[in-house]
């Protein structure tokens, strides 16, 4: 079954605002639109760089909520295995079954109750994966509807060795994969899955793997403090729907992204991670707690908190990126 893209992706448009299921928001810029059409329309993974905090896994819950299809996160680890994007098995499960079964003088249950399907299994075939692992389990059990389409985040590709990625382009080329128990053959039932993998660069992807993908790079515009405010109103500004002590004034946001610019400009050459749009996030969220629907408390606040999220490294003669408050102290925004 193809997807009909155009009519998915129909809502769409440039500076849209996209609602999270965690609380944050999302603004579209072209470039993301773009590339998701692509990788929906030649069905190909997209892979997004961009330096940390720019936005590129919240670029997959974006588009799992504007595609309304269901989200399978997962975060690589030096540790992770390219199995572990198919399946995994709960041996320590098993093992203490048996042991109990032991002592009972019962028998050991078969091993589809401890096969748990990963999320490219729960992509290709949703209704076959519920045969296997805790749903199997429960004879009470109500088979769960399956969505209309998955998204499959991959996050952080670079953290895993190199086996990982070639093995996914194994399975994204043959398009199927054994189960492990049956070893028969797992497809897509219902439409390929929305591949999106992101990556900081630690570490050099396979060059094949990366023709395989479409590639999006992440680059916040310029003016840089434009970009951070444009993204500070999507989550803190004046909405119809957002309660007033919910909502940050352009002048908070304003203040904090020429401070983020500027210690953004001195890690930068001194050769230090820089804050980004992550840390601005932060910053205002804790500016309406702090102080909330008191624009004047919160620009205290932000002149006294902002060191501590935009400077991270301590720098040898580079006074610039200092956490040592001002000499002159300021009043206390607690008691404004």
């Amino acid at each position: 079954m193809k997807h009909d893209i155009q009519q998915l992706l129909q809502d769409l448009e440039h500076d849209a605002i996209t609602a999270l299921d965690n609380g944050a928001f999302h603004q579209w810029s072209q470039n993301e639109i773009d590339a998701l059409h692509l990788a929906l329309a030649c069905e190909r993974p997209l892979l997004v760089r961009g330096e940390p905090g720019t936005g590129k896994t919240q670029l997959a819950r974006a588009a799992a909520v504007a595609l309304d299809w269901h989200l399978h996160p997962v975060t690589v680890s030096p540790r992770c295995e390219a199995s572990d994007l198919f399946h995994g098995f709960d041996a320590v499960r098993r093992l203490a079954d048996a042991q109990a079964a032991g002592f009972a003088g019962g028998g050991i249950r078969d091993d589809v109750h401890y096969w748990l399907p990963g999320p490219f299994w729960r992509a290709f075939d949703w209704a076959g994966a519920q045969a296997y692992g805790p749903l199997a389990a429960s004879q009470q059990a109500e088979a769960q509807p399956a969505p209309a389409g998955h998204v499959i985040l991959i996050d952080e590709i670079d953290k895993a060795d190199s086996d990982l990625p070639n093995s996914l382009l194994e399975v994204l080329g043959s398009r199927e994969f054994p189960n492990p128990v049956t070893r028969a053959a797992i497809r897509p039932t219902h439409g390929l899955p929305l591949v999106l993998i992101t990556t900081n660069e630690e570490r050099e992807l396979p060059a094949a793997f990366l023709r395989r993908c479409v590639v999006l790079t992440l680059e916040p515009e310029e003016p840089y403090p434009r970009f951070l405010v444009k993204r500070g109103q999507a989550h803190f500004g004046a909405r119809a729907e957002r309660p007033a002590n919910d909502c940050l004034g352009d002048e908070v946001l304003q203040t904090a992204a020429v401070q983020l610019a500027e210690d953004r400009r001195h890690a930068v050459a001194a050769g230090v991670p820089p804050p980004g749009l992550a840390e601005y996030i932060d910053l205002l969220a804790a500016l309406r707690r702090l102080a909330p629907g008191n624009e004047k408390a919160q620009m205290q606040w932000l002149d006294r908190l902002a060191r501590y999220v935009f400077r991270k490294n301590i720098v040898e003669d580079s006074p610039q990126l200092s956490q040592q408050p001002p000499a002159t102290a300021k009043g206390d925004p607690a008691g404004s």
